[in-house]
């Protein structure tokens, strides 16, 4: 079976090795998945119709509304498979590219990741099929939902097919320049494809935004004196979010770069662990990802800060909230011990091929369950407020 599907893929590479025809097969997919979208509202109404009432829609509702916590919990889970999906699809490309982690060959790098790659999409796909069986006609009725699912195919595709093809030969794609012609244009594609399959998820929830834009609204003052952080959601700019589409904006690119951080940094913390990437020193990999993953950090801050001045005091008296807080100064605590107290040794280390310290495996472990607290407490938010 394996060597049959190897033996088709050589076939469909034949045809792919001329750049005019990986041009053409493009474009034949995305206006396919363009014209599926236009005869899709039937379609996608018709599944909506048959799932409702359904005993997959019985039995997720009973799970959502019965097992207390499960809604942040199952979407918390779907957030950090598109993180790593995310981290997958963001370090490979990158390096295909060349903007990131250089030291690292590509052949090692599609083996190592793409397994993480294949699991963290099962995930992804049981933990919305539970929003998705439980509300078919809020999804199937969605023509943004629509697009997140023609978005999705294409990627798998191209992520299909690059596996296969580094898997058949090593170094498969950098034996000719067009070869690696296609593998560029594959990983420029593949970024474009998840920041918009992103982009579609969160505005699955903001239908109305997309049909009735609003991008600026008349500040109001009842010129009324309220405590301070009542003030801070009464400004014009925290209106101007609050009220118009510039709110799911901020919340998508707040969306994309917590978990294109966190993805970053799950690379890093599974070295510390001695699970992956073993064969290249630590200070390397942090040197090559922590940017990345600073990068995103201080984008996922300034879009968190616009978020928060919306709802700033129900925010501070928000249990959740303060939750994510004190995580995140626990995962910066953590971070500067790794930094400031046992970076310094790394390169020793790193020197002598020994095996990996402790220490050094506690703060990656503790790195992992503290990042995945912080995107659990902001799940809760709003579901408490």
């Amino acid at each position: 079976m394996s060597n049959a599907i190897l033996q088709l893929t050589a076939r469909f590479t034949a045809a792919f090795n001329n750049p005019i025809m990986l041009c053409s097969v493009l474009l034949l997919i995305i206006t396919t998945n363009t014209r599926a979208i236009e005869l899709m509202p039937d379609f996608f109404i018709g599944m909506g119709e048959l799932l409702s009432g359904s005993f997959l829609q019985s039995g997720a509702l009973w799970t959502l509304t019965n097992v207390p916590g499960f809604p942040p919990i199952i979407q918390t889970v779907h957030i950090l498979g598109i993180a790593v999906v995310m981290g997958t699809v963001a370090l490979m490309s990158l390096r295909i590219l060349g903007l990131a982690a250089p030291s690292q060959s590509i052949s090692e790098l599609t083996g190592r990741v793409m397994p993480y790659f294949w699991i963290a999409l099962g995930i992804m796909i049981i933990s919305g099929a539970f929003f998705v069986f439980g509300r078919p006609n809020r999804y199937f009725n969605n023509p943004v939902f629509a697009w997140k699912m023609a978005l999705l195919i294409p990627l798998l595709v191209m992520m299909l097919f690059y596996h296969l093809m580094s898997k058949q030969q090593e170094s498969y794609w950098l034996h000719t320049p067009r070869r690696i012609w296609i593998s560029r244009t594959i990983a420029a594609l593949s970024i474009l494809a998840i920041l918009m399959i992103c982009t579609a998820g969160r505005w699955i929830a903001y239908l109305e935004y997309i049909e009735y834009p609003l991008w600026y609204l008349e500040p109001y003052d009842d010129g009324q004196e309220y405590p301070f952080w009542v003030r801070v959601e009464n400004w014009s700019l925290s209106q101007l979010i609050a009220g118009t589409n510039w709110f799911p904006t901020i919340e998508t690119i707040h969306v994309i770069a917590a978990t294109l951080m966190l993805g970053s940094i799950l690379w890093v913390d599974l070295r510390l662990l001695g699970i992956g990437a073993t064969r290249y020193s630590i200070s390397t990999l942090n040197r090559e990802l922590v940017p990345w993953a600073w990068g995103a950090f201080v984008v996922a801050v300034i879009t968190g800060l616009g978020m928060f001045i919306t709802r700033a005091a129900s925010h501070l008296e928000n249990p959740a909230f303060q939750s994510k807080l004190a995580l995140l100064i626990l995962a910066g605590i953590n971070m500067a011990y790794f930094h400031f107290k046992l970076f310094k040794n790394v390169e020793k280390f790193d020197a002598s091929n020994s095996a990996t310290p402790i220490q050094i495996k506690i703060v990656g472990g503790l790195s992992l369950f503290l990042w995945a607290g912080v995107m659990l407490a902001g799940r809760w938010i709003g579901h408490i407020i």
